[in-house]
This record gives C-alpha cells, structure tokens and sequence, in this order.
C-alpha cells in the first residue's frame, strides 16, 4: 500500500515514533511541508503537537490534501485527546476533500521532554496502530469510514 508518514514538530521523540513507523511499514518519512508533495497516497499519517491551533504551514499542507493526492489520513497526537489542533486539522482535511481516519493514536512525550529515545513497547503500540490503519484502508476500500475505530471482522 502506498502510504507515507509526516510530522511538524520538533520533539525528537515525535520524530522518533514517526520513523518508527516508517521503518516497520517501509514507507517515506517527511517533515511538513514535504519536499515531494503527496501524489496518490492511500494513506499519510501525521504526527502533531497538541498545543493550540495548528501552525500555518501545516493548515496549508492539510488544505491541499485532496482525495487525488491523498485517499485516508490519521493523526497521531503529542497531547490529551480533543485537542483544538486536532479538531481544527480534521477540519481542514474533510474540507479539502480527503478522508479522516477518526482513531487517533495519542503520544506523551512530556512537556520538558527533548529525549528521543522511546522504549520498545511504546514503538510497539505506534506501529500496531499504523497497521490498524493500514488494515482499515484496506477495508474501505475507496469507501468513507462510518465509525471511529476500526473492529476487524471476526473469522
């Protein structure tokens, strides 16, 4: 699946949990903006700090996710859940025509925290949730999603 991880920020740990994910699934990681833009992307992850509204570059970057560039996005969240900066960048993304995964995978990296060292539990969690996602694009198929979490279908 083409799919492609992003962040805009600058806690090495978010950082760290992004690359995690892209190493586990092989795909590209990117800061945003990207210095190749997203063409055709089934899915994009990106990662966010939860404090305030979001910086204008990644309002602008959200705005032209369209569904030609980009079919699914999901957000992981460095903060409480319901933050203003995900709730605005949700927004932003239906309004520029993608689809909005609803499960956002939320992290802690502590307010003081410039570490960027994550144990082997946490990058197991981010990476068992970047292939819940993956599995629930798979699922959908081109289709919007009607819940917020993704339950596999029993065998």
């Amino acid at each position: 699946m083409k799919m492609r991880v992003m962040y805009a920020t600058k806690k090495g740990k978010m950082i760290t949990y992004a690359e995690a994910i892209g190493a586990a699934c092989g795909c590209l990681v990117n800061d945003i903006p990207p210095a190749y833009p997203a063409d055709k992307e089934r899915l994009v992850l990106i990662g966010l700090p939860a404090g305030g509204a979001p910086e204008d570059r990644v309002r602008r970057f959200c705005s032209e996710l369209s569904f030609d560039k980009t079919a699914y996005v999901a957000l992981f969240i460095d903060g409480a859940p319901d933050s203003e900066t995900e709730n605005q960048v949700k927004e932003i993304l239906r309004s520029a025509g993608t689809n909005v995964l609803e499960e956002t995978y939320y992290v802690d990296t502590g307010r003081f925290n410039f570490s960027k060292k994550i144990s082997l539990e946490e990058r197991q969690h981010i990476v068992d949730w970047a292939r819940k996602m993956q599995n629930w694009v798979i699922q959908l198929n081109g289709k919007a999603p009607t819940t917020k979490t993704y339950e596999p279908e029993a065998k």
